[in-house]
């Protein structure tokens, strides 16, 4: 359901986390995620920010201004042996606890697979899908949070097909918004020729007054000039062209440019924020506000277009894959039957870091001086001395965060362990001016973007059953529950009837108390035995 007026008015005047070491709230767990949850749609962090849209399409804080204002009052009154609910972005109780207890648990529709594929309908009935598609990860930080991902699978992909450097190669990716953002960057840094395609001029201008994309251009043969002279000569490039994807990719095809990498971060899991080919970026804001079952029909019929020739750019030889935006679901339910040729990032290249623990770590300095967060970057020479992490911080500080500073990483366990016991020995020395928030995210269970158009008959057996079940990330949660989680959050990213993920992300505040370093420990320690358990054979797992 669409905000009032009334209700969008609220978000005019844009807001900015607090800084500094004075408290807002009754505990520094609870201003931790006060100051999270608002550096999230700080308007130099989020994708859309009035509209509470932090990437992609569906990717929200709270299902509206009202039900945000009311979550940042719930914060600001909760006290130290509470826990504050939060359910698909709305705001729920108090619940008296225990000081050990979450401060805040917040869980996102959490729909399984197979409900989707069954009962979708009722579903989008009985909750609308602006409700069901929220951002519960209040540890966002733009598109440095899917840096090192982004990154991680570009260099995976570098080692499997090209002896472990894209240098000379050309990678062409659609979307560059607040995860897609990411990539241009990831890939240069591999050494490639990047070309990134959006309809919307002001994401592809964010991302090149970030540092992230070298260069703006407005047509294809403009772009194609400078990468062809940067693949000729191997070095890095990366070029933003304005344009539709569902145009340029179809177009790269008929001139037969080859792409050696082609993948998509438009948000085509939401419909309603993927830009119908044919439409200029106003006309596709009024016709989504006029008609928006019209809308969504256009916009699928483009995504079929799209995915139709990525696979045939996938034909002439290029390695083309789908970085975890639903899109084959989106092609395949339109009549595109082969759209499942192409293969999801997490199985093709990440599969193998995710079965030894390791993923995604965040740590944001809540003071906001960028002076702590050098000296955290510090402590990476020290701890780290021998690892590729002191090059990844060197990479980092040249792109610094917006917003609060924050500083993500790809790490194991035991390497985050080592450095968020040395952060809380830092906040316990007062060598910071405030605490330090740290979140930990790894990808518990992809789902298998639900190729929705199939019979239920088809549906039903034994391995669609086993995906559809949404064991994971649930346990893993509960298991931070008892390990002393700041807060922790469950949920379904782009929860349609036709693609599906399930995650779960947790954080801890460093306090500088004995205490917190027995819970950095604890959680870690859990965490990645939950994770390798996931993936280990049964014979492998205790009875």
């Amino acid at each position: 359901m669409a905000e009032s007026r009334a209700q969008t008015a609220i978000s005019q005047k844009p807001i900015r986390a607090p800084r500094g070491p004075a408290l807002s709230c009754k505990g520094w767990q609870q201003e931790a995620a006060l100051r999270m949850l608002i550096n999230s749609v700080d308007p130099s962090v989020a994708e859309h920010p009035k509209e509470l849209v932090v990437s992609g399409g569906i990717g929200k804080m709270a299902r509206d201004w009202p039900a945000f204002h009311a979550i940042v009052t719930a914060l600001q009154t909760l006290e130290d042996g509470q826990t504050f609910v939060i359910h698909s972005g709305e705001p729920g109780p108090i619940l008296q606890t225990n000081v050990d207890a979450p401060r805040v648990l917040i869980v996102n529709s959490t729909l399984s697979a197979l409900s989707q594929v069954l009962h979708s309908a009722e579903i989008e009935r009985a909750i609308p899908t602006q409700a069901t598609g929220k951002a519960a990860n209040w540890m966002f930080t733009g598109p440095s949070s899917a840096l090192p991902e982004t990154y991680e699978t570009f260099r995976a992909a570098a080692r499997k097909h090209f002896g472990a450097s894209l240098a000379g190669r050309l990678v062409v990716a659609s979307g560059m918004g607040g995860m897609g953002g990411a990539q241009a960057l990831a890939a240069t840094l591999n050494g490639a020729a990047f070309l990134g395609i959006d309809a919307d001029a002001e994401r592809i201008k964010r991302r090149v007054k970030a540092g992230y994309c070298e260069v703006m251009v407005n047509n294809l043969d403009e772009a194609l000039r400078i990468l062809k002279n940067a693949v000729r000569k191997r070095e890095p490039a990366s070029v933003g062209v304005i344009g539709n994807a569902a145009e340029i990719v179809p177009e790269l095809a008929h001139r037969g440019v080859l792409p050696n990498f082609l993948t998509d971060q438009t948000p085509a899991d939401d419909p309603l924020a993927y830009i119908p080919q044919g439409l200029t970026m106003a006309q596709s804001d009024e016709l989504r506000e006029r008609d928006p079952s019209a809308y969504r029909e256009r916009a699928l019929n483009s995504i079929a277009t799209q995915v139709r020739a990525m696979l045939e750019l996938r034909e002439m030889g290029a390695v083309v894959f789908e970085f975890g935006n639903g899109m084959r679901a989106q092609a395949f339910a339109r009549g595109v039957s082969d759209a499942y040729k192409i293969p999801d990032f997490v199985s093709e290249y990440l599969l193998p870091d995710l079965e030894q623990g390791r993923g995604l770590l965040t740590v944001v300095g809540l003071s906001g001086d960028v002076d702590d967060l050098a000296r955290i970057d510090s402590l990476f020479s020290q701890l780290f001395p021998h690892s590729e992490l002191r090059q990844w911080i060197t990479i980092a500080r040249k792109r610094p965060s917006p917003g609060l500073p924050a500083r993500n990483c790809w790490m194991r366990a035991d390497e985050a362990i080592k450095l968020l016991r040395a952060i809380n020995d830092l906040v316990a020395r007062r060598e910071v001016k405030a605490p330090v928030a740290m979140g930990r995210c790894i990808r518990q269970k992809r789902g298998e973007s639900w190729p929705s158009g199939q019979a239920a008959a088809q549906a039903i057996n034994s391995a669609m059953s086993e995906r559809a079940l949404a064991d994971w990330p649930g346990l893993p949660a509960l298991l931070d529950v008892a390990s002393g989680a700041s807060w922790l959050a469950v949920r379904v990213n782009g929860a349609t009837d036709e693609s599906w993920e399930q995650s779960a992300s947790f954080a801890v505040v460093a306090e500088g108390k004995p205490k917190t370093a027995e819970r950095i420990e604890r959680l870690l320690t859990n965490d990645f035995a939950s994770v390798v358990s996931r993936f280990a054979p049964p014979s492998q797992n205790p009875g």
